[in-house]
């Protein structure tokens, strides 16, 4: 099948390839491995959505870094271009060592050549970023985040240029306009510039001097998509953010994009096959690897391997710990309508803390599901990775029902789990928050209450700006996580499954 030049963007610089040319072939053969979200996964773990009572165990960095190494040596190093999509190391234990530098100098060291930068990347603020990126000599990219003067931010190069089979590749980083408001405050001191037009303005810079743009995208499948449409001259784009399992790609008129899940527990692999006397992709092929099984005799990379050892080794002894145990999966909400055991028991555990009218969590900061049986502290660090701790606002009535009708009607990041709440919505496709019950009664728009949440929120995070219009804000600073070990104190814990979302 010949692909139309129209379809995938090879400039003309690849027209002065032929078989005439001294030892140069007639055809190119490019291979872009991908992965996204890997969020500090050292080693393997249950694979729990395929089933039975012990599923098997899928990826981790050096499952990943020996199939790496196994496809450099099918294809060769000069034909391969190894690329992230953003998230690297926050969400286990081994990723928060050193703010991130001591896992992402194992990442690196499976031989990527472009990592684009993710919202997680600045959960320590850019400094922070900053210093991880150059301690683990990560290869970041980050095209789309200007200073307010307009320049871009030197956080990383907006983009990086290889040569690989016989042609020149740009790997360009581009970063989600809702980063400001899911990770540090700092990033609200810049300026996170349209993915689309920041683009534009790169082939333009770039010109005729590269074969090949290839963005490599923390923005999610529905922004990729807008970006394909955009530019639907691309060959491709490596996504990242959305955690969309994408076992063939998805086809944006003729732009692929990739992404593949998250937890490095799949790598995505792109074969094109150029013809460099008519600038045709003739052949392309796409599949994700999922990474079941351990690697073959002589794939596994030392270097890896040591790293990750070294890691497991700082952490192991504290995290490996078991603290209680569950007498059915702690599991989060299906729908938007719906709670959840997990989202439940967090949120009782606030509202118990600091004795408070209602409480309530973000959804995205709660990151796996967990089956029943022994728990360890390690469980409870992937369930709540994040650094955050209870916070109690005195808020009032009228701002307590503004942010839960954010959260019902989808104009936050994320929906929330709630405790001491009960919220009326619509059966619709896009729901209506109809009323709402604080402890049983309706909610008061004039009444003051004690709100419990988490110190991300409180300060505005994934867009609940209401929150910030509390009238007295007080922190406890112990961890949410440390928070529901010590509900597991009294013995076995069973999650509690009602609904506390009424449907009408």
């Amino acid at each position: 099948m010949v692909v139309p030049r129209v379809a995938w963007i090879l400039c003309a610089a690849l027209g002065v390839a032929s078989s005439g040319d001294l030892g140069r072939p007639a055809e190119a053969h490019l291979v872009i491995l991908h992965t996204n979200d890997v969020h500090g996964q050292v080693q393997p773990r249950p694979a729990t959505w395929l089933g039975g009572e012990e599923p098997p165990l899928i990826g981790g960095l050096p499952r990943l870094a020996a199939a790496v190494r196994t496809v450099h040596e099918e294809v060769g190093e000069e034909n391969v271009l190894m690329i992230d999509g953003g998230d690297w190391s926050s969400g286990t234990p081994e990723g928060l060592l050193e703010e991130g530098a001591a896992f992402v100098t194992a990442m690196a060291a499976v031989g990527y050549d472009a990592m684009c930068v993710g919202n997680h990347e600045l959960d320590h603020g850019a400094a922070s970023f900053k210093g991880t990126a150059a301690r683990a000599m990560a290869p970041a990219v980050l095209a789309n985040v200007r200073e307010k003067s307009g320049e871009r931010v030197d956080w990383a190069p907006p983009y990086r240029v290889f040569e690989r089979a016989g042609l020149k590749v740009a790997v360009v980083g581009l970063l989600s306009q809702a980063t400001p408001s899911i990770t540090h405050s700092d990033t609200k001191e810049v300026i996170f510039t349209d993915p689309v037009e920041e683009l534009s303005k790169v082939r333009e810079e770039l010109g005729r001097d590269v074969d090949l743009v290839l963005p490599a995208t923390h923005l999610g499948v529905d922004t990729d998509r807008a970006l394909a449409r955009a530019h639907p001259d691309l060959v491709f784009i490596a996504g990242g953010h959305s955690h969309s399992y994408l076992r063939e790609g998805v086809l944006e008129g003729d732009v692929l994009i990739g992404q593949v899940g998250s937890k490095a527990s799949n790598l995505g692999r792109l074969d094109l096959w150029i013809d460099l006397e008519t600038d045709e992709v003739t052949r392309r092929e796409y599949q994700v690897m999922s990474l079941l099984d351990e690697p073959i005799e002589g794939a596994r990379v030392e270097r890896v391997e040591e790293l990750c050892g070294a890691l497991l080794k700082a952490t192991e002894a504290n995290m490996g710990e078991v603290i209680g145990e569950l007498t059915a999966p702690l599991e989060r909400a299906r729908s938007s309508v719906e709670s959840s055991g997990a989202g439940n028991l967090i949120a009782d555990a606030f509202r118990a803390h600091f004795g408070g009218d209602c409480a309530f969590q973000n959804r995205g900061g709660i990151r796996c599901d967990l089956p029943r049986g022994p728990v360890t502290r390690r469980d409870l660090f992937e369930l709540l990775p994040f650094g955050n701790h209870p916070v109690l606002l005195e808020l009032e009535g009228v701002h307590l029902e503004a942010t839960l009708r954010q959260a019902v009607e989808g104009t936050a990041h994320t929906g929330l789990e709630v405790s001491g709440l009960t919220l009326e919505v619509s059966n619709e496709e896009a729901p209506k928050l109809l009323g709402v019950l604080v402890g049983g009664e309706p909610l008061d728009p004039a009444r003051f209450y004690r709100v419990v949440t988490n110190n991300f929120i409180a300060e505005g995070g994934d867009n609940y700006q209401m929150l910030r219009k509390a009238k007295s804000v007080t922190h406890d600073q112990i961890l949410l996580r440390t928070l529901l070990e010590r509900s597991f104190a009294d013995g076995p814990l069973t999650p509690p499954t009602d609904n506390r979302y009424r449907v009408r």
